[in-house]
C-alpha cells in the first residue's frame, strides 16, 4: 500500500515548518540586529532571542551608541520586547576629560554661532547642557553630538530657543559687526570660533564667553549698551586667567 501523508506538504502541523504568516523565528531577529548593529559599527552588543524578546548586553562606548542599539534592536518585525538593563555605557576616564571632549565637539559644530551661548557641566558621566541658541533644530543637535563623547552616559538637555524676532537679528548683527571691527577685537574676528559671544533676546543683551583683558570686557559692554534698540545689557564675559 502506498503510504499517504494526510498532514500534506504544506500543513502547518509539520515539524519545523513554518508558513510566511508566522513571523520571523529568533535566529532570524537575531541575525537581522546582529547585521544592523554591524553595519552602523557598533561594537561590544551581546544580543540574544527568546520567543521574540531580544537582550541586549555588553559595553559600548557612548549614550548615542547605547541609544542606538536599542532602536536597531526593535526594527525586526516580531520583536515583542527589548530587554537592556546589561547593556552599559564604558567610563570616561574622568569628567573632567569627558567635558573637555564634549565643549570641544560642540565648538566644532558647524552652526553654533557667536549668537549662541553652550554651557555645560558633567557629573559622574551624565552631561547637562544648558543656555541658548538661536535655532530649534540645534537642540537636538548639540544633544547628539555630546551623546557621542566617549564616556558620555547621558545626557540632560536643558538648552533653550531664542524667540523668532526681526528685531533682534538686526541687534545681533549691529553689535557683532561693531564689535568685531573694533581694532581691539580685530584678533578675534578671524578664529573659527571667536570667545566673545552676543546672546539677544527681546532686546535686551547676554555677553559671554571669554575676552584677554578687562578693558577688552568693559569696551565690549560699552558698544553693546550704546546700540540704538537694545534695552539692557548684562555682561557675563570672563577674563582669561583670572
Amino acid at each position: 500500500m502506498r503510504f499517504r501523508d494526510t498532514l500534506g506538504p504544506w500543513h502547518p502541523e509539520r515539524p519545523g515548518w513554518r508558513s510566511a504568516r508566522a513571523g520571523l523565528s529568533d535566529s532570524e531577529i537575531q541575525t537581522l540586529v546582529e547585521v544592523s548593529l554591524r553595519d552602523k559599527k557598533i561594537a561590544g552588543v551581546r544580543i540574544s532571542v527568546k520567543d521574540g524578546v531580544v537582550t541586549l548586553a555588553g559595553m559600548v562606548p557612548s549614550a548615542w551608541a547605547r541609544a542606538r542599539a536599542t532602536e536597531l534592536a526593535l526594527k525586526p518585525e516580531d520583536v515583542r520586547s527589548l530587554v537592556v538593563d546589561d547593556l552599559k555605557v564604558a567610563r570616561g576616564e574622568s569628567d573632567g576629560r569627558v567635558g573637555e571632549e564634549v565643549a570641544e565637539k560642540i565648538r566644532r559644530y558647524v552652526l553654533y554661532t557667536i549668537f549662541d551661548d553652550v554651557s555645560l557641566s558633567v557629573q559622574d558621566g551624565v552631561v547637562t547642557l544648558s543656555g541658548r541658541v538661536t535655532q530649534g533644530f540645534k537642540v537636538k543637535d548639540m544633544e547628539d553630538v555630546a551623546s557621542r563623547v566617549v564616556g558620555v552616559q547621558e545626557v540632560r538637555n536643558e538648552l533653550l530657543v531664542l524667540p523668532v524676532s526681526i528685531a533682534d537679528d538686526q541687534l545681533r548683527n549691529s553689535i557683532a559687526s561693531q564689535i568685531y571691527r573694533d581694532p581691539m577685537f580685530q584678533s578675534y574676528a578671524f578664529q573659527v570660533n571667536p570667545p566673545l559671544h552676543i546672546v539677544v533676546e527681546n532686546s535686551r543683551v547676554t555677553l559671554t564667553g571669554a575676552v584677554a583683558s578687562q578693558v577688552e570686557r568693559i569696551k565690549a559692554e560699552m558698544i553693546a549698551r550704546t546700540t540704538f534698540g537694545v534695552l539692557g545689557v548684562e555682561n557675563r564675559l570672563r577674563v582669561e586667567g583670572k
